[in-house]
């Protein structure tokens, strides 16, 4: 009895070994199916391959330059780990990366739009838990393709529907628009878009973007690092620690409530060298915005905003309320005309609206006409504390 018992326990064992075995996250080589990794090959199909067995396994890519002529989608439980590795557009894509699905983590890749395509990642509707760590994402414009060319174009697009979403330690880098989009007739170019693709979309929630760069995102028509727009509930975005260089028309734009921008550095690189295409250039000024908020509860603390150049404003504040400004360090950059600019301002468009809930705390303002200037009927302004100093 007791050696029957003993082989029954030792089966058991045994198989449940076997199905540990079978479900090991193993390591997949994109070279293994076939990828090049050369520059020149197309290496979508080896890819696709790859991906296709990409659920509890790691998807490797090797140094080298992958060129790709489709997209490469990228579904639930994906792990894609490249080691001096560049995706790079050979043709003309709406994006390089599109992920749908849940427990997504993609790591040390760069992402090469190669001037021809018009997205590097899109996160797609109903995806959560996605991490974007340690990656490159470059050379974005509108592709000739008629379709997309008058599409805006960005890094990384994240839709509605989407939960806790983490970009960290990553670089965006040359994201500029050629044409103006349909039915706006601006140029438009987004380091990082997060907005619903259609009003049905729900809001996003909990997506943080911290330790990142984002360099020359332009033109100045609307150039911006970081947008969130298009949803009427909080978001709860956290844009924390990162670095912004050459962002043509401002870093942050804010149009969702629920943001916190906290410990970002921002510098203003132009300096009488940054123009207006579509728009008539009316006055002068270098960049209109480091950080602009266009809706409620918005906090923006221990940032520090700096740069040669001049600002239309630094904080450029609009009909929005419950608005914490608290600890920040706010320069404009050459002395001669920066007595035109406020550091802070707070305005409404809409006749007869009231803001409220304002606290500006503890803020230095340098090279400023005004520390805050408020052209728009508020309540409960609490103006505590702040340095108004010439540099």
């Amino acid at each position: 009895m007791k050696k029957t018992w003993f082989i029954l326990a030792l089966m058991a064992i045994l198989t449940l070994w076997i199905i540990l075995l079978a479900n090991q996250v193993r390591v997949i080589n994109v070279k293994d199916y076939g990828a090049a990794g050369d520059g020149v090959t197309d290496d979508t199909k080896a890819i696709q391959r790859a991906l296709q067995h990409a659920p509890n396994h790691t998807i490797y890519f090797p140094p080298g330059v992958y060129a790709i002529t489709e997209e490469l989608p990228i579904h639930s439980g994906t792990e894609i780990e490249g080691n001096d590795a560049i995706i790079q557009a050979s043709s003309g894509l709406l994006t390089i990366l599109h992920i749908k699905g849940d427990n997504v983590r993609v790591t040390g890749l760069t992402i090469n739009g190669n001037r021809s395509s018009l997205r590097g990642i899109t996160i797609a509707e109903g995806s959560h838990n996605v991490d974007i760590s340690d990656c490159i994402i470059k050379n974005f414009t509108q592709p000739k393709n008629q379709e997309w060319s008058r599409m805006t174009v960005s890094g990384i697009r994240i839709a509605g529907d989407t939960k806790n979403i983490s970009i960290d330690h990553s670089a965006i880098q040359n994201v500029t628009a050629r044409n103006p989009v349909k039915g706006w007739g601006h140029l438009i170019a987004r380091g990082i878009l997060i907005s619903p693709l259609n009003k049905q979309q729900a809001e996003t929630n909990n997506i943080t973007i911290s330790g990142s760069s984002f360099t020359n995102i332009g033109p100045k028509d609307d150039g911006d690092g970081i947008v969130v727009q298009g949803f009427k509930n909080h978001v709860q975005l956290k844009i924390i620690n990162n670095t912004f260089s050459a962002n043509h028309k401002r870093a942050i734009k804010i149009q969702s409530p629920g943001v916190l921008v906290k410990g970002n550095t921002i510098t203003n690189n132009f300096y009488k060298n940054n123009f207006y295409t579509t728009y008539q250039e009316t006055k002068t000024y270098d960049m209109w915005a480091a950080i602009s908020v266009y809706a409620d509860d918005t906090i923006i603390e221990q940032n520090t905003i700096t740069g040669v150049g001049r600002f239309a404003r630094i904080i450029d504040i609009a009909n929005a309320s419950s608005i914490k400004v608290i600890d920040n360090v706010l320069k404009n950059g050459y002395i001669g005309t920066d007595k035109l600019s406020p550091i802070i301002s707070i305005t409404s468009s809409q006749t007869g609206q009231i803001l409220k809930n304002f606290t500006i705390l503890d803020n230095t303002f340098i090279n400023g006409r005004y520390g805050v200037l408020a052209a728009s009927k508020i309540t409960n302004l609490k103006v505590w504390n702040n340095k108004l100093l010439n540099s």
